[in-house]
């Protein structure tokens, strides 16, 4: 048996529960007074086992091989070990025994570490978010059939290279004819292609993580908002296609209260609150974060709800407003957008610009307000949707003026 800083690897036979009365070779993991065994031969003969030395006998080619055999399991079990304690990491012998029954995953491909991640994703993150992990996928797998027979590639021999060459594939061969992948596109897939290889390193899947030194690179650009007489616009107009009428509702509310559309398609009675104050509250957690979102309606929000008051119906799990795909919602608002003349393509998230800049920072609403009513648990995660522009730097410089005036 032997020792190391407390703990043992030792081996010895149990024997079996059938007709042929055989023995087990089972391995004993020790430490600090805890232990924890693993099977590791489900055949062998007492007579071939010595007891006193705890090891099989060099009686024959199959005993020799068995007892190099262990020799590994306990070199393996020690390096592990070793490998916890330079770490830092939670040391037991259950955690031992699990990086060592998962040495197999070892032998995974990049494709099926990415269906092993979607798979425990799928409990902790939103249908939308999986179906992102399921684009990534797609060209990872373009990617590796391009360049090897296999169309696959072992975890063992992933390197920077790959990670290189994979990020100039995105950006030059669009899934979608005509619809290259931009910079911060390509950016996203090499996010989730990166978080996936980070999990396969925390669970001793690889040796060293081949993301550590990449850095994801998005570059900044000022997103869409309305101004308020673009926003006017879109409220007064009048549609003869209800659903132009539907998807411009829905926009406009998004705008009065900076709902993102996953949250604003599952918006349900039960989220909107009368207090006895007067001030009607829309309270709810966002799909994306699980943050809680508190929004005091203003009158145009309110207007819209009325509008679509008589669905509450009598059941708390039924939606208040009709349901909308994505993609009919972005199609929509670009007929929106050319029948209002606004001169510039709309989708749905500059509803939330809008709502953050032009409703609420640029009219006083303070970053933390904002904040809140967006549902962010960061501030700089507010500060990309409410804008400091130069309309708002001169209300600021103007009352400074009068101040310094009087």
């Amino acid at each position: 048996m032997k020792k190391f800083n407390s703990f043992f690897v030792s081996f010895y036979i149990r024997k079996n529960r059938n007709k042929f009365k055989n023995y087990s070779v089972f391995c004993c993991i020790k430490l600090a007074e805890r232990s924890t065994e693993i099977c590791i031969s489900g055949s062998i003969q007492k007579t071939e086992w010595d007891i006193g030395k705890a090891r099989p006998k060099q009686d024959n080619d199959y005993l020799i091989k068995l007892s190099i055999y262990l020799d590994t399991i306990k070199a393996d079990l020690f390096n592990i070990y070793l490998d916890l304690k330079l770490t830092g990491e939670e040391c037991n012998t259950q955690k031992i025994k699990n990086i060592f029954l998962n040495k197999d995953e070892r032998q995974l491909t990049l494709l099926q570490l990415i269906d092993k991640a979607i798979e425990k994703y799928q409990y902790e993150l939103a249908k939308g978010s999986i179906k992102n992990y399921f684009a990534t996928k797609s060209y990872v797998e373009r990617f590796c059939k391009s360049k090897y027979k296999s169309g696959d590639i072992s975890l063992k021999s992933l390197n920077y290279n790959f990670i290189d060459e994979l990020k100039t594939y995105i950006l030059s061969r669009p899934i979608r004819l005509n619809d290259p992948c931009e910079n911060n596109g390509c950016m996203k897939h090499m996010e989730r292609l990166k978080k996936i290889v980070n999990w396969a390193f925390e669970m001793r899947y690889i040796d060293r993580n081949v993301f550590a030194s990449f850095k994801i690179k998005k570059k900044r650009y000022i997103s869409k908002r309305l101004t308020w007489e673009q926003l006017r616009k879109i409220e007064q107009k009048e549609f003869h296609l209800p659903m132009l009428n539907l998807v411009r509702d829905l926009f406009v509310f998004s705008c009065y209260t900076g709902m993102a559309p996953t949250d604003l398609q599952s918006l349900k009675p039960h989220q909107i609150h009368l207090e006895s104050d007067g001030v009607i509250w829309l309270i709810y957690n966002r799909a994306k974060s699980q943050v809680e979102a508190t929004v005091p309606l203003l009158s145009p929000a309110i207007a819209i709800l009325k509008k679509y008051e008589w669905r509450k119906g009598n059941l708390l799990r039924e939606t208040f407003f009709p349901f909308v795909t994505n993609k009919d919602l972005n199609q929509n608002l670009k007929v929106i957008s050319e029948l209002c003349d606004l001169g510039l393509q709309l989708n749905f998230y500059a509803a939330r610009h809008t709502f953050a800049t032009t409703v609420t920072l640029l009219n006083g609403v303070p970053i933390t307000s904002i904040k809140k009513m967006m549902g962010h648990l960061k501030i700089e995660s507010t500060m990309n949707y409410a804008q400091v522009d130069r309309s708002l730097l001169s209300k600021d410089m103007m009352l400074l003026q009068k101040k310094i005036n009087t």
